[in-house]
């Protein structure tokens, strides 16, 4: 019985090993494809995510090559031996005469278990090891292979550059505090409400309009403010400088003029910081008098500077009161209208009461002779390209002329009569009228 069971042992770790090695045959061609299935799909995963879910990949792998050897195992099957068949190997390998399957069949006592066992199945592992080994690498390249991400977000849309723009403006005006903080910040809330829409409809025809509107009515605002802090800027200081060489009329006018400056300042939208503000409310211009020339000046110069910071992209000229001459002032309220027609270089001053002040030469002073009327020919120095009309060349000669003298000389004979329609001299004769002509004497 000890020897029964020991030879069915043998039986039946030779028909593993048979068996295994027709799996591993039959496994070797579609493990290669599942390593190429499974090294893209890792590699896809890795571009597609930022993450990589580690787990997943492991579980999926393995799921991979489980179902594939399977698979094999089920195709290998129909070659499979069993331990029937390796006994009838192995006595036939041993040459021990049909010993082992006449006892497996009763017929005969089980033979004594030799020392060596010879059962003629050896591997070949040149076949078996490269697919093995190739599918390892290809899925090891999978994982290792430099990949980059791809994100899934789609990148971020570039804005409308006017949003910029007026961004830009809103945080110069707000660190240089010339305007009031309220104004800064409904402006800023518009636009958040303009970059609050979907990205796909900022440049849509609405969009772009509102944009446009609020870029427009922001750049109205900072001239409307501008042009009233000069205005008011240059009131008073005609008032303070020139007050003594001033009639009634031109004195209320100037009053006036502050007056309405001031009251514009207050009703805008965009309104000069409240410091500044409040100075100009509590300024009496018919009390000057009570403020000293220190004070006046200060408050010109805080005006002065308010009114370059509304523009800071752009470079500021002299500002009224700022760099002219008081006579200049004293000039324009003397002369009453301001046209500016005088002969100097600089514009007129412009007011309600006085005219446009158009500037008598604003493309500067006319040269004294332009040559208009004057006409100069052009000479080609490269003749290759030279069109007919063009000039060529020009040479200074004289004429040759034969000085000597000649007397009377007959003049020359007709060599032949001619006949026919030769009798006529053709020559002077129209191209239709010679056609006519030998069509007649044919």
């Amino acid at each position: 019985m000890a020897d029964e069971q020991t030879w069915h042992q043998i039986a039946g770790n030779t028909a593993r090993r048979i068996n295994l090695g027709w799996w591993l045959q039959t496994l070797a061609t579609p493990l290669l494809v599942s390593s190429l299935v499974i090294a893209c799909a890792v590699l896809i995963t890795r571009r597609e995510l930022n993450t990589l879910p580690w787990l997943a990949l492991a579980a999926g792998t393995g799921g991979i090559i489980a179902v594939t050897g399977i698979l094999s195992w089920l195709a290998a099957r129909s070659r499979f031996e069993t331990t029937t068949q390796s006994l009838v190997r192995i006595e036939a390998t041993m040459k021990l005469r049909n010993a082992l399957t006449a006892a497996d069949h009763g017929i005969a006592p089980w033979p004594e278990v030799p020392g060596t066992i010879d059962d003629g199945v050896h591997w070949h592992w040149q076949r078996l090891l490269p697919p093995i080994v190739g599918a390892l690498l290809i899925v090891t390249c999978g994982f290792i292979i430099p990949v980059h991400a791809k994100s899934n977000h789609k990148p971020q849309q570039q804005e409308p550059s006017a949003w910029s723009e007026i961004d830009t403006s809103l945080d110069q005006l707000d660190n240089q505090e010339v305007v009031q903080e309220e104004y800064i910040d409904e402006m800023r809330k518009k636009l958040e409400k303009l970059r609050e829409q979907s990205q796909d409809d900022w440049f849509s025809h609405s969009s772009l309009e509102a944009t446009d509107n609020l870029k427009q009515n922001h750049q109205t605002e900072q001239e409307n403010l501008k042009s009233n802090l000069q205005r008011a800027e240059r009131s008073l200081n005609a008032l303070q400088n020139q007050a003594a060489k001033m009639n009634a009329e031109q004195k209320q006018r100037l009053l006036n003029e502050f007056d309405q400056a001031v009251k514009k300042m207050q009703q805008g939208d965009m309104k000069p910081n409240k410091e500044l503000l409040e100075q100009l409310k509590k300024i009496d211009p018919k009390e000057l008098n009570q403020l000293t020339p220190g004070q006046l000046d200060q408050l010109r110069e805080n005006m002065r500077k308010h009114a370059r910071n509304l523009n800071p992209g752009q470079q500021q000229g002299n500002q009224p009161g700022q760099g002219e001459g008081e006579d200049d002032w004293m000039n324009d309220f003397e002369d009453g209208d301001g046209d500016g027609d005088g002969e100097n270089d600089e514009g007129g001053r412009g007011g309600i009461d006085r005219g446009p002040g158009h500037a008598p030469r604003p493309l500067g002073k006319e040269h004294d002779d332009t040559g208009a009327g004057k006409h100069e020919g052009l000479k080609s120095e490269d003749q290759r390209n030279a069109l007919p009309g063009d000039l060529l060349e020009t040479n200074d000669a004289e004429h040759d002329v034969d000085q000597s003298k000649t007397g009377p000389t007959a003049g020359g004979s007709v060599a032949g009569k001619g006949t026919g329609g030769d009798r006529v001299w053709k020559d002077t004769l129209l191209p239709n009228e010679k056609k006519a002509m030998k069509k007649f004497f044919e």
